[in-house]
């Protein structure tokens, strides 16, 4: 196999494996699901005790999904996989969730009854879904872009050149288990495909209110992406074969 041509896939190859990193772990239900507190909840506690409760806990979990957030804005801005139209659409959301944590947590230290501050208290997990909802949607979103504009694009683009190179100058080289191979990754690239194509959308689609109906409504979409990630890999390994065989 001519040096260049060696070069140019290996390359391809490495670029796919890196844009597709890793599928990122779901936030847990129970971790996203607004906690009771203990005196905040106790009937028996005192009204101004329930309402300081219940504000503490406010501070602290919009102090916390403000921090994640102003994490998350920047690092979504400089990621290459997204396609823009997700970037924008990702960076709407969290910057909205970001605005709305600060007021409600500036709502909440102002509020001067426990009902009206549990109600506001609430709406931090039911209303908005940072952890369950916008975090999740944006990593899922990403790695089906990065799998459908790079990851499977560059492993086609190999596989075309390996198949041109068995039926062509290398085909002294051909076997059937070579053969097999690249059917192998053809039929891989197929189902990566079928799998990623159409997720990012499907995440993005999902909504707080969608979340509060199925705690198991991404599931699915966290699925498609598992499954066109392993296949994405099972076809690399096959044209690393390949590659090798070819020296």
């Amino acid at each position: 196999m001519r040096p260049i041509f060696r070069v140019a896939l290996v390359s391809t190859l490495t670029v796919a494996a890196l844009a597709a990193g890793a599928v990122p772990a779901m936030a847990s239900p129970a971790a996203s699901a607004a906690p009771t507190d203990s005196v905040a909840s106790d009937s028996s506690a005192g009204g101004s005790a329930k309402l300081s409760a219940i504000q503490a806990s406010a501070a602290a979990k919009t102090s916390a999904r403000i921090t994640s957030l102003n994490a998350a804005i920047p690092k979504v801005t400089a990621n290459k996989a997204l396609t823009d139209a997700d970037r924008s659409a990702i960076l709407g959301t969290l910057n909205a969730d970001l605005a709305a944590m600060k007021s409600l947590a500036a709502k909440i230290a102002a509020d001067t009854d426990a009902a009206t501050a549990r109600t506001d208290y609430e709406s931090i997990f039911t209303g908005y879904r940072v952890y369950a909802v916008a975090l999740p949607q944006a990593h899922l979103a990403a790695a089906a872009d990065a799998l459908t504009d790079t990851v499977i694009p560059r492993l086609t683009t190999a596989e075309s050149k390996l198949a041109a190179a068995l039926a062509g100058k290398d085909a002294s080289k051909s076997t059937p288990e070579l053969q097999a191979k690249l059917v192998d990754m053809t039929t891989q690239i197929a189902a990566a495909k079928a799998a990623a194509d159409g997720t990012a959308a499907k995440a993005l689609a999902v909504t707080p209110s969608d979340y509060n109906a199925n705690h198991a409504v991404m599931a699915s979409i966290r699925a498609s992406i598992v499954s066109a990630h392993a296949a994405a890999k099972l076809a690399r390994a096959d044209a690393k074969s390949i590659l090798a065989a070819l020296k």
